[in-house]
């Protein structure tokens, strides 16, 4: 970020990534990534919205006391915020009866650990639709390689993209 500094002035430097005033405003934030730009790494997006610095940051923190989010706001943009940029949220994107039972358990409390923790948050449990599509210490979880950057999700992830599943850019395993 520091090597943008000379080229936009300390003004314009001080603006980038504006979360918390764009949310003072009124918008609705959305988390997400800019793969294959940035890796897909959603807990350490949601550490990086809070400290505006993230696990890799060489040039230390972007203006967290003027732009940084809460721990509840940095993961309402990845939850509710996303389904609503992806125009499901009444299908998914909070646990609402009658939406989609999507759902993970974590291996720690995300709303307590120390903020450089978050990064390292691992998924032992997924649940899609209602339906375990991923569970971590399963003895053939075991036997997985370590996800990439070029993820594959399960075909039975086709109907909670509403039939539209080739729009978020995933590849069904089939």
């Amino acid at each position: 970020m520091d090597a943008l500094l000379p080229y936009i002035g300390a003004d314009r430097h001080r603006l980038l990534y504006p979360a918390r005033s764009l949310q003072r405003y009124g918008a609705v934030l959305s988390g997400g990534s800019d793969w294959p730009v940035d890796p897909l790494g959603p807990w350490n997006q949601i550490r990086t919205a809070i400290d505006r610095e993230g696990e890799v940051a060489e040039q230390g923190a972007l203006y967290p006391e003027l732009e940084g989010l809460d721990r509840s706001t940095a993961l309402r943009m990845h939850t509710a915020g996303s389904a609503y940029q992806l125009r499901l949220e009444g299908r998914t994107g909070t646990l609402t009866p009658g939406k989609a039972a999507d759902l993970v358990v974590l291996d720690r409390d995300v709303t307590r650990v120390p903020v450089k923790e978050l990064s390292d948050t691992r998924v032992r449990l997924t649940l899609v639709g209602g339906e375990v599509v991923h569970e971590l210490d399963s003895a053939v979880a075991k036997t997985l390689p370590t996800p990439t950057a070029t993820p594959t999700r399960p075909a039975s992830l086709t109907r909670v993209h509403g039939g539209r599943h080739g729009a978020c850019g995933c590849t069904p395993v089939t």
